[in-house]
């Protein structure tokens, strides 16, 4: 519930200040007197972009600043919770307009996108410039003000929790299934790599030791010529070889071992340890020597390499990771079985869950289709009270795509003549009838919403006793929630709870718009004008007064 509003700077407008209370409020003027603008405010803090004209003057600022009551709104609360918005019962929405037309919005000096702004200001009230221009001729809003007159929010709530799991599995079994496919898509080329690479028979670390066995293979020639010049080294007899020298040295310093002292009979010891150590090595590159290099081998080494690159090229591994690569293919092998089980439990759980939407969404649509007779019925029972008693209301059910909202699609369809055909509701010719049809569907259906309805003109088309029950209706309306109404109609005005008059002035040369609430004194006189024009008359007193008492 709107229950302040400030308004600075904002077109003709230089301060108004207006206090809001619950019911019908109405707001009445003469033709040009700038009602329209109390309306522009509000949809500047329902989020609409800001137009050219709503600039200010140079060095001046425009500001709409409203209080609202959202102890109704639990849902809202959360959600500016969920922004970082602390908030109680009341909100404070501001809108700023600078000189250069750029704009700022904030909820409780907090600064807020506009998207953001129009998301929580839907929630707060609804501005109808003319009904026919509401979404209730947008079809796909009729399954939730029908939702919203049956009041069967937990059902709701439970369906779209089963929805969400539908969803959910769906999207894991698809994965899975897909992830099966590919794999089975895969397993004659995944075998085939696999028999590859067990031909080849790769073993660890071996293709590094093929290429230093290549690289001696191809150098056989030169290490042969080292290794004999080695080994002639140690063995040689003339000159003498490294052998016959340690010998003759350690033979001479054994005939004078027992003249010498304790250390130099030490290193004696560790020359003849040297001695062992040499004679290991020169059998060595003997025995090194005594190979035959197999030349002919060269070539299987150097296919086998090769086989190694082809099948890592292949794969795009290197050639050290082979026997992992080889491991994984067989472990892929082998997890089809696997996959598929896990597949098959996907879609197990898949299945449940679409049984429990299937079954929900089905009790979802009879409770709807018996909401629906009941709305039809109060709907149609309002029709002769706004003198629209050949007038026929009727919900229509077609199947739609499941969604968390169900399987329904929920079409609203009227005629307006004994022997005309049902048809959809913007189909509806005369403007006064489509404003009556809908006022009626918002009284029956919309009881428990408590968003504010903001109606300019809402009498546009119709007059007299039409006028009276459309002021009826609203009033009726004003007993669950908040309404305001701009009406030229005195009998929709005289319903009113609060009345506000708005005029325009011309002060200095420049005009001004003004907002007054009227006492009950000026209301009557207020209504007499709208009833005779610019001369009150007895006549005109008398009327608006029987008007008031009746209302």
């Amino acid at each position: 519930m709107i229950k302040y509003l400030s308004i600075k700077n904002l077109l003709l407008i230089d301060m108004i200040d207006i206090e809001f209370n619950n019911g019908l409020c109405v707001l009445t003027g003469e033709t040009g007197a700038g009602k329209s603008m109390i309306l522009d405010s509000l949809s500047l803090i329902s989020g609409e972009r800001n137009k050219s004209s709503f600039r200010p003057e140079k060095g001046k600022v425009s500001s709409v600043t409203a209080i609202i009551d959202i102890s109704s709104f639990k849902f809202l609360k959360q959600k500016l919770l969920d922004l970082g918005i602390d908030c109680d019962d009341e909100i404070i929405i501001k809108r700023i307009i600078s000189d250069n037309g750029k704009s700022k919005s904030f909820i409780n000096d907090s600064l807020i996108s506009l998207n953001i702004l129009k998301e929580i200001s839907n929630n707060l009230f609804e501005i109808h410039s003319q009904f026919s221009e509401q979404g209730l001729l947008d079809s796909g809003t009729h399954i939730n003000i029908l939702d919203e007159f049956g009041d069967y929010f937990d059902t709701k709530v439970k369906l779209k929790t089963y929805w969400d799991d539908l969803l959910r599995s769906k999207d894991n079994f698809e994965k899975k299934k897909e992830e099966l496919n590919f794999v089975k898509n895969e397993m004659e080329q995944i075998k085939y790599n696999l028999e590859e690479i067990e031909t080849l028979n790769p073993t660890e670390n071996e293709f590094n030791t093929l290429v230093k066995k290549r690289v001696l293979l191809k150098n056989s020639v030169k290490i042969s010529e080292g290794l004999k010049i080695i080994v002639d080294n140690f063995y040689s007899e003339t000159p003498q070889g490294i052998d016959k020298l340690f010998v003759n040295n350690i033979s001479e310093l054994e005939k004078i071992k027992d003249l010498l002292d304790e250390n130099s009979v030490k290193k004696i010891e560790e020359l003849n340890s040297i001695y062992i150590d040499i004679q290991e090595i020169a059998n060595y590159f003997s025995s090194l020597m005594n190979e035959e290099f197999d030349v002919l081998s060269l070539d299987k080494i150097e296919e086998r390499i090769e086989n190694y690159k082809r099948i890592c090229r292949k794969h795009k591994i290197d050639e050290t990771e082979l026997l992992e690569f080889k491991k994984k293919l067989a472990e892929m092998a082998d997890s089809t079985f696997q996959l598929q089980k896990i597949t098959n439990d996907f879609e197990k759980i898949y299945l449940e869950n679409s049984k429990k939407y299937e079954k929900e969404s089905k009790e979802l649509s009879r409770i709807r289709k018996n909401s629906a007779v009941k709305l039809d019925s109060f709907i149609n029972n309002e029709f002769p009270a706004l003198k629209l008693e050949n007038a026929k209301f009727k919900s229509f059910f077609e199947e739609s795509t499941p969604s968390s909202n169900g399987i329904d699609k929920v079409t609203f369809k009227i005629r307006t003549n004994p022997n005309s055909e049902m048809g959809e509701i913007k189909n509806i010719s005369s403007g006064g009838e489509l404003c009556r049809i809908a006022l009626a569907i918002k009284v029956i259906a919309q009881k428990n919403n408590k968003t504010t309805m903001v109606f300019d003109e809402v009498d546009s088309g119709i007059g007299g006793a039409v006028s009276s029950a459309v002021g009826e209706r609203l009033k009726k309306l004003g007993e669950s929630k908040q309404v305001i109404v701009v009406t030229h109609s005195p009998q929709v005005a005289a319903f009113g709870n609060d009345h506000f008059v708005v005029k325009k002035k011309i002060v200095n040369d420049q005009s001004a718009i003004e907002l007054k609430k009227l006492d009950e004194k000026e209301k009557l006189n207020e209504i007499a004008r709208m009833l005779s024009g610019k001369e009150i008359t007895e006549e005109a007193i008398n009327a608006a007064r029987k008007l008031i008492t009746y209302s």
